[in-house]
């Protein structure tokens, strides 16, 4: 939902805890100062040190790479296999006759797969629990499922080895084919998740998912050996893939225009499709598709592929759930077909006559003429096991389909809170002042909602809708205010919407132990926590009072809050910290280590300041432990 509506992320309370609370994200060890050993396996997302790498690469590939995506086709196309999260599965599918061979169950939300080179197994990142699943092809069964990491996200296989990015832990893991032996790991700036590998399988090209930027990564070192960046204001970038002559880099994206003072419905993200230049690492702005005018409003680029001949691009566009044909050497559209619910993976049959479309939340793959430029048939991949009210949720919460989410398609609740997070975005000129995106995680737990605390049920995402999404509304007849009468009941669209966001859990840290418990580290910093009385504010278990205080922040003429809470702002939940930088409701803190050392003074009252009443290594380990955060309270009883 727009920002309006989250508001749980980082209000700070008026207790010198909330400055503890956002420091996690990096502080360093002091001069002489021993690493304790069990910190050296910390990921670099629990240590908040962004891997730097020269900028720029220089890429020699003469043929189409291997992208992760949602479907794989085996060598000779006969093949295709798609990934089914909600059900934690993956369907395998006879693309000579479109019919089922079989579905198979694997871990826990499954995001992407691919095929080995000789086409005897497949490889499943599951993002739920961490695992890399093995589907062999010829018995068309599970053959293993072991763990890799924390939270795999793309995955793909060339020659002996498979490689996945590591969305939690900002790692790129190489493992042996053969023994699934996880061989190397290195770290990454964050949040990596597209993944392909050139045609030579020499280079590794790596998308992040909030700062638009590419790595690229020697496969055989496992050495970073370049960066470059497809603007500041790119977003939502979770897929690559490379052209077939080897030349360009495809990068389905969402631009977020954060400092327009106007901002409208239309004004506010634009969809994009960014072409790099893989010889020069070069943003090749002439050849960008702007899909909004290439064909009309769509939202949500997430995937594409390309024509035979290489001259035509097909885009998939979750949040409106559609396809775009558009000619490259025009860079406008030639068809405009409607999918379905939350389509995710594209992938181009071997004779180039079909292309096969996966709709997440409907559990369907459609096949497309490409000749005709038509849908030819459909077939179910899986009855999600969802109850019917939730999973209507959540296809509203990842649709702009339809007038009364969105004005033209525009915008979904998932723009902003993609899977459920954050878009790591401050908006300049939101309605009430400058707004940090919260992540979703827990909400239905931490009522009020709103950086100002002033939606007190989550109902109240009916006023975001209108006026963020554009869209007329869920609810037949004005809203209310949203500290007056209840919207609960009034629709029950809006109920099943609220009840999907009910569903929303908080995703494992990295930083705990496997058992889930605290590492020594961060039990010391638990007992930081509590000595410098940051409970005061955010109370465990939520890690929230649920209340308003004014610690410091925010410039009062920029406050515009309609309730007149002016620069106190709603305590936010510390569970999940480690995942939602920037920090405060201004994002003005872009690290935890500067929530506790302001570059600049805050104005008053600053509770979070906590510099003069703690040592390095009490910040140090005080930052582990609300990185750490949710743990598992029964393990850590016993530790």
């Amino acid at each position: 939902m727009g920002h309006s509506v989250m508001g749980r992320f980082w209000a700070v309370g008026s207790c010198t805890l909330l400055l503890c609370l956002l420091i996690s994200a990096g502080c360093t060890l002091g001069p002489g100062q021993a690493k304790p050993p069990e910190e050296e396996a910390l990921p670099a997302s629990c240590t908040g040190s962004e891997t730097k790498s020269s900028e720029g690469f220089a890429i020699q590939s003469s043929s189409k790479g291997i992208s992760s995506a949602p479907l794989a086709l085996s060598q000779d196309g006969k093949l295709l296999a798609a990934v089914n999260p909600d059900s934690a599965s993956v369907t395998l599918v006879d693309t000579q006759e479109l019919k089922v061979l079989r579905e198979i169950k694997v871990g826990k939300t499954p995001t992407t797969l691919t095929i080995s080179s000789d086409g005897k197994r497949a490889y499943v990142a599951n993002r739920g629990d961490g695992a890399l699943s093995v589907i062999d092809l010829a018995s068309l069964k599970l053959t293993a499922t072991v763990p890799i990491g924390h939270q795999p996200y793309g995955v793909v296989s060339y020659g002996a080895y498979v490689f996945a990015t590591d969305v939690a832990a900002w790692e790129v893991i190489k493992t042996e084919a053969a023994s699934l032996k996880v061989v190397s790991r290195v770290s990454t700036e964050p949040f990596p998740t597209g993944l392909a590998i050139t045609g030579d399988g020499k280079t590794l090209l790596v998308t992040h998912l909030h700062n638009g930027r590419v790595t690229a990564i020697d496969s055989a070192s496992m050495a970073v050996t370049g960066t470059m960046g497809t603007g500041h204001d790119t977003n939502l970038s979770q897929f690559i893939a490379i052209s077939a002559d080897g030349k360009k880099a495809y990068l389905p994206q969402t631009r977020s225009n954060v400092s327009n003072q106007a901002l409208l419905f239309d004004s506010t993200v634009f969809p994009v499709v960014n072409v790099v230049e893989l010889s020069t690492g070069k943003l090749l702005n002439n050849e960008r598709v702007t899909l909004d005018t290439a064909d009309r409003p769509v939202s949500m680029p997430i995937a594409v592929e390309f024509s035979s001949d290489g001259k035509t691009l097909y885009v998939i566009s979750s949040g409106s759930g559609d396809l775009s044909v558009i000619d490259l050497e025009t860079l406008r559209a030639v068809a405009h077909i409607d999918i379905g619910s939350q389509p995710r993976g594209v992938m181009l049959s071997k004779d180039g006559n079909w292309l096969y479309v996966n709709s997440l939340l409907d559990g369907t793959l459609t096949e497309e003429d490409t000749r005709k430029l038509v849908k030819a048939a459909e077939v179910k991949l899986t009855d999600i096991p969802m109850p019917p009210g939730i999973l209507r949720g959540k296809r509203l919460f990842n649709s702009s389909a339809g007038e009364r989410l969105a004005r033209d398609k525009w915008i979904s609740c998932a723009t902003c809170h993609f899977d459920g997070g954050h878009d790591a975005r401050t908006w300049e000129a939101f309605p009430d002042g400058p707004r940090n995106t919260p992540a979703l995680f827990g909400v239905a737990g931490t009522l009020p909602v709103h950086w100002s605390g002033d939606l007190d049920e989550l109902q109240d995402v009916e006023i975001t809708i209108r006026t963020i999404q554009a869209g007329k509304g869920l609810i037949d007849g004005e809203a209310y205010d949203s500290l007056g009468a209840q919207h609960a009941g009034r629709s029950q669209d809006l109920d099943t919407l609220v009840a999907f966001m009910g569903t929303l859990k908080h995703e494992r840290s990295p930083c705990t132990l496997p058992s889930g418990g605290l590492r020594a580290a961060a039990l010391r910093g638990k007992g930081v926590f509590d000595s410098l009385g940051c409970a005061s504010c955010h109370t465990a278990p939520l890690y929230t009072d649920r209340r308003l205080h004014d610690v410091g922040t925010g410039a009062p003429a920029l406050e515009r809050n309609s309730h007149g809470r002016g620069t106190t702002f709603d305590t936010p939940s510390l569970l999940g910290i480690w995942a939602t930088a920037p920090y405060f409701h201004d994002g003005s803190a872009v690290s935890l280590e500067n929530v506790l050392s302001p570059s600049t003074p805050r104005r008053g009252f600053d509770p979070h300041s906590v510099g003069d009443r703690s040592t390095s290594r009490e910040r140090t380990d005080l930052i582990l432990f609300l990185r750490s955060l949710p743990f598992d309270e029964n393990v850590v009883k016993n530790q």
